[in-house]
């Protein structure tokens, strides 16, 4: 693992994409906040991302309003020896999502990161079957996509797939549940969440996060200059701006603006991004 790490890291410096940090290092400049949103009370519609800080600059019937708390059917024990669990933000829907392992963290950031996802239940409510003597369990995740097609996801390692029989505890569920909680049951392993699709998930809402509009425009504007694949690291190095073109980046890329090449393959290592639409 060590040598491969050197490996990457020799590879990446060869091309330029390991850099230091520059003296005149600055901050992200984002438009709203990384959580929450700037609202009018009574106003403001539920679905929009709220005002920026320039539009809520000196007003007095500005409130501001915190992720909406997570849904989830059970609290979970933030305290384990054998997992990571924890909460992060959905950033489009403004509500917290909890998980109980990496791989439930990387499989709801790859579900928040899809732009044709409108909606991620965390931990929905038990459902009711009849499997060896089990009688009720809970779906890590279920999902809607803008065609309101919802899909039941239960994620599990690999090497426990067999002692838990999920895939027989899916079917069985599937069986009882489909269509009415969910149009389809998926079971998902580190096999579907790969590190490299899960971690670019990762850094597109942490992007998104930090999203500034200027600079998602100025970067497409180039780009749609450029009219051809191009390596991020010319595009940082052509608009002298390296982190703000990188969040730009993963923001237009989550708006299907801009493409990145392979993106089954971490972001740091797919270099070439092209636009493929106009404003």
């Amino acid at each position: 693992m060590l040598e491969q790490r050197l490996v990457d890291y020799l590879i990446r410096k060869k091309r330029g994409t390991v850099r230091p940090v520059p003296d005149d290092f600055s901050f992200a400049t984002p438009d709203r906040p990384a959580a929450g949103r700037f609202i009018l009370p009574g106003i403001t519609p539920d679905d929009d991302p709220g005002l920026t800080f320039e539009e809520a600059n000196g007003r007095y019937d500005v409130a501001f309003e915190p992720p909406k708390p997570c849904l989830a059917s059970r609290n979970i024990a933030l305290k384990s020896t054998s997992s990571v669990r924890g909460h992060f933000v959905d950033v489009g829907r403004n509500r917290v999502l909890s998980f109980e392992s990496v791989l439930e963290y990387l499989m709801g950031n790859i579900l928040v990161a899809n732009s044709d996802t409108i909606l991620v239940e965390d931990q929905p409510p038990e459902l009711a079957f009849e499997f060896d003597g089990e009688k009720r369990q809970t779906i890590d995740f279920r999902a809607t996509n803008r065609r309101r097609f919802r899909i039941g996801y239960a994620v599990k390692a690999a090497d426990q797939l067999e002692r838990d029989m999920t895939m027989r505890k899916a079917k069985a569920i599937a069986a009882v549940h489909v269509p009415t909680f969910a149009d389809k049951i998926l079971v998902c392993t580190e096999f579907e969440i790969t590190k490299d699709l899960g971690w670019n998930a990762v850094d597109i809402n942490d992007a998104r996060q930090e999203r500034c509009q200027k600079d998602c425009d100025r970067v497409l504007e180039f780009l749609l200059g450029v009219g051809k694949p191009i390596e991020i690291w010319r595009v940082q190095d052509k608009l002298d701006d390296e982190s703000g073109v990188w969040n730009a980046l993963l923001c237009l890329h989550h708006d299907r603006l801009v493409q990145i090449e392979r993106p089954d393959r971490r972001f740091t290592d797919a270099a070439l991004v092209t636009p493929v639409t106009r404003h």
